[in-house]
């Protein structure tokens, strides 16, 4: 019984993308947040209820990754002295609060329980871009195929998040799962699940049209091919293959379906990743980095505040901004971080998301064939490709996922470390 509800306690937290807008509420994140706060209490209850953790509670807490991101979460709470915008402040450091509760939660889970928390983590990986991926084709196939409407790139396709770009970057992170069942398995079932997996994939990519997350895409198959060649896994050349085909095959049916005024979608899309000052998108990206980077260097230490950026980028973005849109990210996270809660804070922040390659090459992980390991180091890779262009640090689907990846590589680690004593 002790083990279903632990299973149940993390799939509430992976799966919280699955709650859904609420009519009252303005924005989904505050149903998420309100339901992860609620699932912070009952499974803290749990614990304490069940697992007899508080002798080894101090030993944990001092492993790196935790002390970074409590790092990070302390000096932003300092930088609340700093904030004009007090209110909005708390509001979000309340927030990030939520995350570090779940964090130290879910890694307590991860070591105490006894479940193969990896193993756990790959399988909810794989039963999330089903329904991800099912989601937003399911929808295509409703409108261009059954209702015979045109295709647009349009927030109709976004599937269980709240934009198309969220939902890209979301199945993209959780692709390198399928990659593992296609690269470590010689069971051709199995093997045949990821080639399934990759071709839904990359068929919603075709349909979202997301070009950080084709970028994204391309970079870990590239390595994942250079990994499994360097370390001379099973059937490699046949694994790349099976990898490629699903891609290829995805393409040619969608670049033949997304047609619009006789232009291919998908062509246009991939031939406009480029920076060449005509692009909207990125020059407004470009934009908003000019004005972080001005923020950081008037206010270095402790920064505007947390929470204040979409407070104090309208001084920065103001001879651009029309009616009532304005910069609520600086789609870096790093910058952001940097500009509202001091250089330091996000000096924490990156530690905490690089910190598992250091492992990765000063416990000579590369030196044994773990799959398992580097698979979760490539979602890390998606994760931080995504925080460069992007703010998933905002979003409960993103946030809570990297939780996850960054507590099953700390476990892999440890359990590679104990294997060498």
């Amino acid at each position: 019984m002790i083990r279903k509800i632990t299973f149940g306690i993390l799939a509430s937290y992976f799966f919280i993308f699955l709650v859904n807008n609420l009519s009252m509420a303005y924005d989904r994140y505050t149903v998420q947040f309100l339901v992860l706060s609620i699932v912070n209490i009952i499974a803290f209850v749990f614990l304490l209820k069940n697992y007899s953790f508080k002798e080894k509670l101090n030993l944990y807490i001092y492993d790196k990754p935790i002390i970074f991101y409590a790092g990070f979460i302390l000096l932003s709470g300092l930088s609340i002295m700093t904030a004009n915008n007090k209110a909005e402040s708390i509001i979000v450091f309340s927030q990030y609060l939520t995350f570090l509760f779940a964090l130290i939660i879910i890694y307590l889970i991860a070591r105490k329980s006894g479940i193969k928390f990896g193993k756990i983590f790959i399988i909810f990986c794989l039963i999330s871009i089903v329904l991800e991926a099912s989601y937003v084709i399911y929808i295509f196939i409703d409108n261009i195929i059954v209702n015979g409407e045109n295709f647009y790139r349009t927030n109709i396709y976004k599937g269980f998040t709240a934009n198309i770009n969220i939902a890209a970057f979301s199945l993209v992170a959780k692709s390198p799962a399928a990659l593992y069942c296609i690269f470590n398995n010689t069971k051709f079932k199995q093997k045949l699940f990821g080639i399934i997996l990759i071709f839904m994939i990359a068929s919603s990519l075709s349909i979202l049209l997301s070009r950080g997350a084709f970028i994204a895409l391309v970079t870990i198959i590239i390595l994942m091919i250079i990994y499994s060649l360097i370390k001379k896994t099973n059937n490699n050349i046949s694994s790349i293959s099976f990898t490629i085909l699903p891609i290829l095959l995805s393409y040619l049916l969608f670049s033949n379906l997304l047609v619009n005024e006789d232009k291919k979608l998908i062509n246009e899309r991939i031939a406009s990743i480029q920076i060449d000052g005509e692009d909207q998108s990125i020059n407004e990206r470009l934009r908003f980095y000019e004005g972080a980077f001005e923020s950081i260097k008037k206010n270095p230490l402790l920064g505007i505040g947390i929470g204040n950026w979409k407070v104090e980028s309208i001084k920065y973005d103001s001879k651009y901004i029309t009616g009532y849109r304005i910069p609520f990210h600086a789609h870096n996270d790093f910058l952001q971080i940097a500009s509202e809660s001091g250089i330091f804070a996000s000096i924490f922040f990156i530690l905490f998301l690089i910190y598992p390659f250091y492992i990765f090459i000063r416990d000579k992980i590369y030196m044994i064939i773990d799959l398992k390991y580097f698979c979760v180091l490539l979602m890390m890779v998606v994760y931080i490709i995504d925080s460069l262009i992007n703010f998933p640090i905002s979003r409960p689907i993103s946030h809570i996922f990297l939780i996850f990846v960054s507590v099953t590589l700390i476990v892999l680690a440890n359990k590679n470390e104990e294997n060498n004593i």
